[in-house]
This record gives structure tokens, C-alpha cells and sequence, in this order.
């Protein structure tokens, strides 16, 4: 999976439109970062990309770029 084809994944869970979105946006700003979508990317994490993501990990990452780097991209 790209990058785009990333960020287009976590604007779905985040029901946001992927136009635009360069992945340095903090998840905050975009809103919709509640806890069905972090456990959404949770699953995301593990069906697409075989990564298990710790809340720790989680709970730190702050923007979309962040959340690439747990997966590995």
C-alpha cells in the first residue's frame, strides 16, 4: 500500500474527505479520532500491514504521518 493509498484508508475511518490531506495533519484537527476509529486502525494495522499497535503507541502518535510509521510506511 502507498502512501496515498494509506492516508485514503485513514481518511474512510476518519470519514473525512482524502482530498488535500498530506499526512502532517494532527489527527485532532481532523476530528473524528474517537475510539471506533482508533480501534478501526487498529484492525487496519493488523489485517492490512500484519502490525499489532500497543495504545501506548497509539497514544502517542499524533498525526496521520505517525500513525504510517506504526505500520511501517
Amino acid at each position: 500500500m502507498t502512501d496515498q493509498a494509506f492516508i485514503a484508508s485513514v481518511a474512510e475511518i476518519l470519514e473525512i474527505d482524502p482530498a488535500g490531506l498530506t499526512g502532517a495533519e494532527t489527527l485532532t484537527e481532523l476530528g473524528n479520532w474517537d475510539s471506533l476509529a482508533v480501534i478501526t486502525f487498529v484492525a487496519m494495522a493488523d489485517a492490512n500491514y500484519n502490525t499489532v499497535v500497543s495504545g501506548d503507541q497509539l497514544r502517542a502518535a499524533q498525526t496521520i504521518k505517525d500513525l504510517a510509521a506504526l505500520v511501517g510506511l
